[in-house]
C-alpha cells in the first residue's frame, strides 16, 4: 500500500491511516474485543474529523484489529458507571455517555465522505449499530452478527433507528427482541451487509474492489447524492428535527435500565445462568 499518513502508537485504542482518498479507522482493543466505551467514542470523534477537514479524503473506512469487530458497549466498569452521580447540571452521566455514541453515529451516517464499515468475525450491539450507520458494509464469511441488548437488560438505545434504516423495522423487531445471531449470509440477505467475502485473499481482493469503486466516485456528487438519499421519504425532518430529540429519550431510557434489570442481567451473563428477573432492582 502507498500509505501517505500514519497516526496513532501502536497500543493506541484507536489507529488511524491515509490511504490515498481512503482514511481507514481501526478499533484497537482486541484483547477485550474492541468494546465502544467512552475513549474509543471520543477518539472515533475526534478521527472522523480529521477525516472531514481533509479535501483529498473520499471514503472513510472502518475495520478492527483481532478475531472480532466488536461486542459492543464497554460493561466492564458497570459499578462505577452506576455508582457515577449527577453533575453541577443533574445531567445523569450514564444517559450522557451512552447520547455520545448516538452523536457520533448521527455524524457518521451524515458524513459527506463515503463510510464503509469491513467487519471481520463478531460485530455485536454496538458494533453491529456502526455496521449498520455506514453507507456500504462488507463482512467476512465468518462474521456473526446480534443485538442481544434486551438479554440483558439493556435497550439498544442509540443504534435502534440506524439498524432499522438499514433492515427494517420487522428484521429489526426480531433480532432486537429475541437476540437472535446470524451469520455473514443472513445478514446480507436482510441488508445488514452488502457484501460477503471469504477470509484471505478474496477479502483482501473484495474489499479493495469495493473501495475502489467508492473512490472512483466523484466526491462532490457523492456528497450531494447522500443529502438527495437522505430527503427522501421525509427523512430530512426526521433526521434534523426528530432523530436528536429520539436519542435524548432512549439515552435516558439505557441509564434507567442499567440500574436496574441490567444489574442482574449481566451478573448472569458473567455467571453463565439464565438471569432471574424478579430479582432485578426496580426503578425508583
Amino acid at each position: 500500500m502507498n500509505l501517505a499518513q500514519s497516526n496513532g502508537a501502536a497500543d493506541a485504542p484507536l489507529l488511524t491511516r491515509r490511504d490515498g482518498a481512503v482514511f481507514h479507522l481501526i478499533l484497537n482493543r482486541p484483547e477485550t474485543r474492541n468494546p465502544l466505551g467512552g475513549e474509543m467514542v471520543e477518539r472515533l470523534e475526534d478521527a472522523l474529523g480529521q477525516a472531514e477537514s481533509d479535501a483529498a479524503v473520499r471514503v472513510v473506512a472502518v475495520s478492527a484489529a483481532g478475531p472480532a469487530f466488536s461486542a459492543g458497549g464497554n460493561l466492564g466498569n458497570i459499578a462505577d458507571r452506576i455508582a457515577a452521580r449527577p453533575g453541577a447540571d443533574g445531567q445523569d452521566p450514564v444517559a450522557l455517555g451512552n447520547r455520545r455514541y448516538g452523536r457520533f453515529l448521527e455524524r457518521f451516517a451524515g458524513s459527506s465522505k463515503i463510510t464503509v464499515v469491513l467487519a471481520q468475525g463478531a460485530a455485536m450491539g454496538g458494533g453491529a449499530g456502526l455496521v449498520c450507520a455506514a453507507d456500504l458494509a462488507a463482512g467476512s464469511r465468518d462474521s456473526r452478527f446480534g443485538f442481544p441488548e434486551v438479554s440483558i437488560g439493556l435497550v439498544p438505545a442509540q443504534i435502534l433507528p440506524f439498524v432499522a434504516a438499514r433492515i427494517g423495522l420487522q428484521a429489526a423487531r426480531r433480532m432486537m427482541l429475541t437476540g437472535e445471531r446470524i451469520d455473514a449470509d443472513a445478514a446480507r440477505a436482510i441488508g445488514l451487509l452488502d457484501y460477503v467475502f471469504d477470509a484471505g485473499r478474496d477479502w483482501e481482493e473484495g474489499v479493495a474492489g469495493v473501495l475502489r469503486r467508492c473512490v472512483d466516485a466523484a466526491p462532490r456528487a457523492a456528497g450531494q447524492t447522500k443529502r438527495m438519499l437522505r430527503g427522501l421519504f421525509g427523512q430530512q425532518r426526521w433526521h434534523e428535527e426528530e432523530l436528536g430529540t429520539y436519542l435524548d429519550s432512549a439515552s435516558q431510557s439505557f441509564a434507567s435500565q442499567l440500574r436496574t434489570e441490567a444489574i442482574e442481567g449481566i451478573a448472569a451473563a458473567k455467571a453463565r445462568r439464565r438471569p432471574d428477573w424478579n430479582a432485578a432492582p426496580s426503578a425508583t
